[in-house]
């Protein structure tokens, strides 16, 4: 995953696509308002068919009926379903059993699940970056852009927990998307073997996690990861379902490993104590973001504490990682992160994090340090809607963990603190189904980190959808 400590390697150009003309006449909103179905799924299904319509403008007439016949598929599959069914499914496999692969015979045979979601979104920069970047936004990273983020899918088998019984379990994930690229373990940049299995752009492809899971009965019971698997540090998620916001912390994106791969021990204490301690390895940066085909020489440490009060709606995680450079090995690499989560009544929730983190001094190397706090307030509006606001001070110390575009930063950082506030909402009218529509401010004091070395703030206006299979 993308947070190599001194930038990225890759490189590559975005210009501008030449609109066309096209003969087939599409709607304005005006016509499409004109004519909303009274029918919730069907206004929805009509308004991604006009999103569509406007968007494939200049695409050629014979490539235009395709798409557009294929929207009509979609449309005329969700008009089936019964609004009872769109009410209580957790997902598109629910809606139409039929086609559900976890009703397969193999799978139910083999107790497998297979399961994910469809993110895409759009974002609007009131600089309007003549490279079309969003600054250091990672992930929701392009301006003036539809960008499908992840098509994401897994297929996994949990390990059962059942007392006095050994169980084997473990999960595959795949993500084609604009998000792949930030997704991808990479411990070392563009050496990851999912890196090169086709020519990747801004889309590209990439197996974020990969691994056995093994529970022993032994006490509580203790379970154990061995592949490729996300970090236990931090608050925010790879997996956008996971996310309050289309946009991600700079705490998230630019100070906090996003996966490792090693062995993972996971033991509950008892229903209030929870403990993991792991060994990672694969990486030239102290276990963050490594694989499993390179650097295999290079161990780390990562660990967490977690207490829950359930009597008080309270939970503090502890976390952290340690390890060394592989390129200077007398210089460690050290990080800690606290979440604490505090639930004010049956509407409002809290969230606070800090973190730390710094690389020990060496002959070679003087040191750098990287620290901030951040918070999450959020409120349940109704069954439907939650607001949330998200406030961020991020301080790189040393200008070695923040940089502009955060894709390939190819402008200079500097030391700096960054500041942003986040307000947005996440509207649900069915389980499977999320809009969040959000609005951000950013500010960097040390550098114009914005509009590609020429601003020090930027407004972001974004919205994306969360379908879930």
């Amino acid at each position: 995953m993308n947070k190599t400590p001194y930038g990225n390697s890759h490189q590559f150009s975005a210009e501008r696509g030449h609109r066309g003309s096209l003969a087939v006449r599409t709607r304005s909103f005006s016509e499409f308002s004109d004519n909303i179905p009274k029918k919730p799924w069907t206004f929805i299904c009509s308004y991604s068919s006009w999103v569509v319509s406007y968007l494939i403008k200049p695409l050629k007439s014979g490539q235009f009926l395709k798409i557009s016949l294929k929207v009509i598929l979609i449309q005329q599959l969700f008009v089936a379903a019964e609004a009872s069914s769109l009410a209580n499914a957790s997902g598109l496999f629910e809606l139409f059993p039929e086609h559900n692969p976890n009703q397969w015979s193999l799978f139910e045979q083999m107790e497998l699940n297979w399961g994910g979601w469809l993110n895409a979104g759009v974002t609007y920069n009131t600089n309007q970056p003549n490279d079309r970047f969003n600054g250091t936004l990672g992930f929701s990273d392009r301006s003036d852009e539809l960008q499908l983020n992840q098509f994401y899918h897994f297929l996994e088998r949990h390990a059962s927990g059942e007392p006095e019984r050994w169980s084997i379990g473990g999960r595959l994930d795949f993500i084609f998307g604009s998000d792949a690229y930030y997704t991808r373990s990479m411990g070392d940049p563009g050496k990851h073997w999912d890196a090169h299995l086709v020519n990747q752009g801004i889309y590209g492809i990439a197996f974020p996690q990969a691994y056995l899971e093994i529970f022993a009965p032994v006490g509580r019971g203790l379970r154990v990861k061995v592949g490729e698997f996300y970090t236990l540090i931090g608050y925010e998620s790879v997996m956008a379902p996971e996310n309050f916001f289309y946009s991600h912390s700079y705490a998230m994106q630019f100070g906090e490993p996003f996966s490792h791969t090693g062995i993972l021990a996971s033991y509950a204490i008892n229903d209030s104590l929870g403990l993991k301690v792991g060994a990672v390895t694969g990486s030239p940066y102290a276990g963050w973001d490594g694989t499993f085909v390179h650097k295999l020489e290079n161990w780390g440490l990562i660990g967490s504490i977690n207490w829950a009060f359930l009597e008080t709606g309270t939970s503090v995680d502890f976390s952290g990682s340690h390890g060394y450079l592989s390129d200077t090995p007398s210089q460690d690499v050290n990080l800690f992160s606290t979440v604490v989560k505090q639930k004010i009544d049956d509407r409002w929730q809290l969230t606070v994090q800090h973190d730390y983190g710094w690389h020990g001094k060496s002959h070679e190397n003087p040191g750098a340090e990287w620290y901030g706090f951040l918070t999450y307030l959020t409120y349940d509006l109704s069954k439907e809607t939650i607001l949330g606001l998200r406030l961020e001070w991020f301080r790189d110390d040393d200008g070695i963990r923040v940089g502009t575009p955060a894709r390939h930063p190819t402008v200079p950082s500097q030391a700096a603190n960054y500041y942003a506030v986040s307000l947005g909402a996440n509207w649900k009218p069915w389980p499977w189904l999320n809009l969040r529509p959000s609005i951000r401010y950013d500010h960097s004091d040390g550098w114009q980190a914005f509009d590609n070395g020429a601003k020090s703030s930027q407004y972001i206006i974004s919205s994306d959808v969360i379908v879930n299979f």
